[in-house]
Parts: structure tokens; sequence; C-alpha cells
């Protein structure tokens, strides 16, 4: 339904008069959510775009015997401090770019690696991945991509909110300003000189309220030259939406 609509503004009301009366069904829960469409020429227009992963796998990392710091009890934040170990039979086999169930451990294909490689992309690093079943074995068709570029935090632009009817509050704030849960009510928009102008960067600031395997995760925003390289290489295992550099 277009947000723009009478439709969408009948429906807002509608639950808007629910919450106030406190009727948990309507409160407690998040409705709807955001829809964002591009054409192929708005994409290649785009300076910056999110780089939204689509493909997932289980069990965790942690699951299979990667260590990780807890550096927050109230939002799980944490480090790794071991190499990733995972279970690559379970890795979607023809997708180039997946995340584990735990949101922060991306893996690529060696075919993202090398793309990334020959076309002198910037702003990460590929480390090795073991395998669960041979911990002492690595994985020859995959690797864990660590980012390093940075992509600032997001600017005051960006709207956020628990879902396009409540827009003026989200879910959840980590007590110490970790993370936060929320919806992104418009496109993000970044403070351009809070970027530092890699091909591949992540957000200062992180989403998701983490328990237990499950841990905060900042966004991914790619320049024009990596989303071009991506397509042209017809890699998979990932969406976009333009991203704003204010």
């Amino acid at each position: 339904m277009p947000s723009g609509s009478a439709e969408f503004e009948e429906i807002r009301d509608f639950i808007d008069a629910k919450r106030k009366q406190g009727l948990h069904g309507y409160s407690d829960f998040t409705i709807g959510h955001y829809i964002r469409k591009y054409t192929k020429a708005e994409l290649r227009q785009a300076e910056v775009l999110r780089l939204n992963i689509i493909a997932h796998f289980e069990p965790s990392g942690e699951e299979c015997g990667t260590i990780y710091e807890t550096l927050c009890d109230h939002c799980n934040l944490g480090r790794q401090i071991s190499d990733l170990i995972v279970d690559v039979r379970r890795v979607p086999q023809h997708k180039d770019i997946c995340e584990s169930i735990a949101w922060i451990e991306w893996v690529v294909s060696s075919r993202f690696a090398e793309i990334f490689r020959v076309g002198k992309l910037t702003g990460a690093k590929f480390k090795p991945i073991f395998e669960f079943k041979n911990p002492t074995k690595l994985s020859q068709a995959w690797h864990q991509v660590c980012i390093t570029g940075q992509a600032g935090k997001l600017a005051k632009a960006t709207r956020l909110g628990k879902d396009p009817f409540s827009p003026s509050q989200v879910s959840w704030k980590c007590p110490v300003g970790h993370s936060v849960v929320t919806q992104f009510l418009s496109e993000i928009h970044l403070d351009r000189n809070g970027w530092d102008g890699s091909d591949i960067t992540v957000t200062t600031d992180l989403f998701g309220q983490g328990r237990k395997l499950l841990r905060p995760t900042p966004l991914i925003i790619v320049s024009h030259r990596m989303y071009r390289a991506l397509e042209m290489a017809g890699l998979k295992g990932f969406s976009y939406e333009i991203a704003r550099l204010v």
C-alpha cells in the first residue's frame, strides 16, 4: 500500500486509536514495514547504497566453537576473539554473501573475495573460516568478511520508528547506548564527513537487541563503484536500498 495514500492514513488513524486505548495486540507488536523499490537507473545513479544481506544460515559460529567476549549484558554487544568456525555445509551454496543467525557473522564466497581484490576495492579484509566437522581444516570456498571501512553515524534526517504507524518512538534502546531496535521509516542518511570513502563500510550505529547467540549489528553501506562491480559480476545473496550522504 502506498504510504501517502488515503487508505494508509485511514489505517494509521485506526491503529493509533487502538494504541492510545492500550490494547496490547496493537501496542506490544510492530505492525507492517516499508518496502522501497528502485529502478536500475536509480540504483546506478546512487552515490552510496545500503547493502542488505538476504541469505542466512544456521547454526551460528558460536554454536560451532567460535569464541566471543560479551561486552554488554543489556544488548549482548560482543567481540569475536577467535577465528570463525561454521558448518560450511549449511552455508547457502548459490549465494556470494550470507550471514549466520547471529547477525554479525558475514560469510562471502571466494568469488566475492576475488572480485573485491581484482577490482582493488577498499574497506574490507578477508579472514579464514574453519570447518566445524574438522576445525583444523580451512575452507577453500568461503571467507569471513571483516569490514574496516567507516560510514559514520546516521544523520538526523534518517527517520526511525517502531513501525510506520508509530514514527515518534523506537521499540527499545540499550541503556548504555550501544544499540537500538527500530524500523527505518526513511532512506538511510549519513553525515558525509563521517564516511571515510571506502567502497564498503559499516555504520557506527548498531541495531538489534541481542540475546544469547544474537548480537547487535551495524548497517552495511557500499559505494557506487562497489555496486557496479557486484552487479557486473552477477553476485547473489543481497539487495540494495539507496542511501544519502548529507
